[in-house]
């Protein structure tokens, strides 16, 4: 009897130990579910902000689709065009693999809200909610990518035939400006060759033997007689150059007096200089173009 006495506490006591074990047991569970549920939430609350980012970089992406950059760099507008577009399409790459990854933690969540032991409701059909807006951004994103991919690979295709088209301008450009200076190089050549005149002053042995004139005619006894005349063949060099369009003035020996040779109107002459048909001192030419008319050699013979 004595001995049952004894045994009773002795249960009671195990008894007591074993339910506080229990109790410290169930309550670390209660605080180890309660911790994995705001875990949850909170993962459930940074995916609702990554979604809302998602849509608002889609929306950037979409509206690249359909502008052109503006932008101050450097390059043709639609090189500056494809920048933009490619930073774009880097852009929703990005997001594209940060869904992927929401995905897969959001399966993670998911399998993590059943295994608790009162399972919430509310929370799983959340995370099922944001599954299928990842889904469905996912697939909007991947649409975005491949439009965007799409007007890329064309703009790549139209730069590179304007470069080619720009490169052929240039080398064009390039035979235009030589052709173009080479056209100026003949009309100036061709202008001067124009305005450009000769005369000569001299004796009749001078002229003779410088080759300017030749005598010609018949001499019968006493009748007729041979005349001076420019030479068929003349030689530039040994007369002296001027522009008519500038030179305008003659100057002869004052003490002497020529006659001329060659086929000029000296009406086109100043008079002044001209007496009975011959020159003396400054011949002024007062009409250069008809002066010239005859012939862009002047030859005078002193009388």
């Amino acid at each position: 009897m004595r001995r049952s006495l004894w045994l009773v506490p002795l249960v009671l006591m195990l008894g007591c130990n074993q339910h506080k074990e229990e109790l410290s047991k169930a309550l670390a569970d209660a605080q180890a579910l309660a911790a994995e549920k705001d875990s949850l939430i909170t993962e459930v609350l940074e995916t609702s902000k990554f979604v809302n980012g998602v849509n608002e970089e889609l929306a950037k992406a979409r509206t690249a689709l359909v502008t052109t950059a503006a932008s101050t760099d450097a390059g043709t507008p639609a090189e500056r065009d494809r920048a933009a577009r490619t930073a774009a399409l880097e852009r929703v790459q990005a997001l594209v693999a940060r869904l992927n990854e929401t995905e897969q933690r959001l399966e993670q969540s998911t399998q993590r809200a059943r295994s608790l032991g009162n399972r919430n409701t509310t929370l799983l059909r959340q995370i099922e909610e944001y599954k299928a807006s990842v889904d469905s951004l996912q697939a909007t994103a991947l649409r975005t990518e491949t439009e965007l991919r799409s007007v890329i690979d064309s703009q790549s295709v139209q730069i590179a035939g304007l470069n080619q088209q720009l490169d052929t301008a240039r080398v064009v450009n390039a035979q235009l400006s030589t052709e173009k200076v080479a056209l100026q190089d003949t009309v100036s050549n061709l202008t001067a060759y124009k305005n450009t005149v000769y005369y000569i002053a001299g004796t009749e042995e001078e002229l003779l033997e410088k080759g300017v004139v030749t005598k010609e005619g018949k001499k019968f006894l006493f009748f007729g007689g041979k005349q001076l005349h420019p030479a068929r063949s003349l030689d530039p060099t040994v007369f002296t150059a001027m522009d008519k369009t500038t030179g305008t003035m003659i100057d002869l020996p004052a003490d002497r007096q020529y006659k001329l040779v060659s086929r000029q109107d000296l009406s086109f002459a100043d008079s002044a200089s001209i007496k009975d048909g011959k020159l003396a001192g400054t011949l002024h030419i007062a009409q250069p173009e008809q002066f010239w008319a005859g012939s862009k050699y002047l030859i005078l013979v002193e009388n």
